[in-house]
């Protein structure tokens, strides 16, 4: 095995064991909501490791970020830890805001989180704007906004897009696809929306990711980026699954058919649904080429 080799191997490696750390910090938070640790409402994230990953190793050293009330994934991989959020959700001065800010609305500017906004859709015109200034300003960065199957409902998407293209804007929308919104399925609440057409209508490239595949997801992210750094805006939607409650611990009640516990380990789908599952598949194939 060459040299060349050996570091890919150990980097796809490096990749799965930040999806896998991710998830460990995810459960103990889940552990302290139990316990009624926090006086804030707390809306977890399991599932989405392997995007928050992802695209924290796409983002570049000057982009900025936009976020939705579920944005604890991003904070724990752009963070890198999770005491200072901890220390956040309790109210205590050594927080990432000093205990000011809580979780829906928690900014980390120093890592590139600039906003963050518990209003469905109200965050797509805040990435605009940012985007428009960097553009006064000459600057290359990107900005990456992160809404939902439910924030592609609102008018604010759509005018969003429109005023990005419209200026040729470097903004990243970033659709996580849970197919749940206000405790509903799409299909509960509304037609398809086929988000390559909606984008295509306004000239804006659009790329369907699935399957948790972090390094792959890299990679896209990273294509995706360099071509919002030629000039205009670019939407990813992205297919996943939320195993936890939508807000809260989980189990959140004793009949409460979603059953998460530290004690019975990280991964809690033996399928690639879960981010771990490849994580830890991932971790076993970089041993065995290793050792080969």
């Amino acid at each position: 095995m060459s040299a060349l080799e050996r570091m890919a191997i150990q980097q796809e490696a490096a990749l799965a064991q930040r999806v896998l750390q991710l998830r460990q910090w995810q459960q103990i938070l889940n552990e302290e909501l139990k316990s009624g640790a926090f006086a804030v409402p707390v809306h977890l994230a399991m599932g989405y490791e392997a995007l928050a990953v992802a695209v924290d190793e796409a983002m570049g050293p000057g982009d900025q970020m936009v976020l939705t009330h579920r944005n604890i994934a991003y904070h724990l991989a752009r963070g890198g830890s999770i005491e200072p959020v901890l220390a956040e959700y309790r109210g205590s001065e050594q927080g990432l805001a000093a205990g000011r800010l809580g979780s829906m609305n928690l900014t980390q500017p120093a890592r590139g989180i600039v906003y963050t906004s518990s209003i469905l859709g109200n965050n797509l015109p805040v990435a605009c704007g940012l985007a428009l200034a960097h553009q006064t300003y000459n600057r290359s960065d990107v900005v990456w906004v992160v809404l939902g199957d439910g924030s592609m409902e609102e008018g604010a998407f759509y005018e969003s897009l429109l005023f990005a293209a419209s200026h040729q804007l470097a903004v990243v929308f970033l659709i996580e696809n849970n197919d749940h919104s206000l405790a509903s399925t799409i299909a509960q609440r509304r037609c398809r929306i086929d988000g390559a057409s909606l984008c295509g209508a306004a000239g804006v490239p659009f790329a369907s990711l699935s399957g948790n595949d972090a390094a792959l997801y890299r990679e896209r992210l990273r294509q995706v980026r360099r071509r919002c750094q030629s000039g205009g805006p670019a939407c990813v939607e992205v297919a996943l699954t939320m195993f936890n409650q939508h807000a809260g611990p989980t189990p959140g009640w004793p009949s409460d058919p979603k059953r998460i516990s530290i004690e019975d380990g990280l991964l809690l789908e033996p399928h690639s649904r879960d981010p771990v599952y490849l994580a830890l598949a991932c971790l076993e194939q970089a041993g065995e080429k290793i050792l080969a």
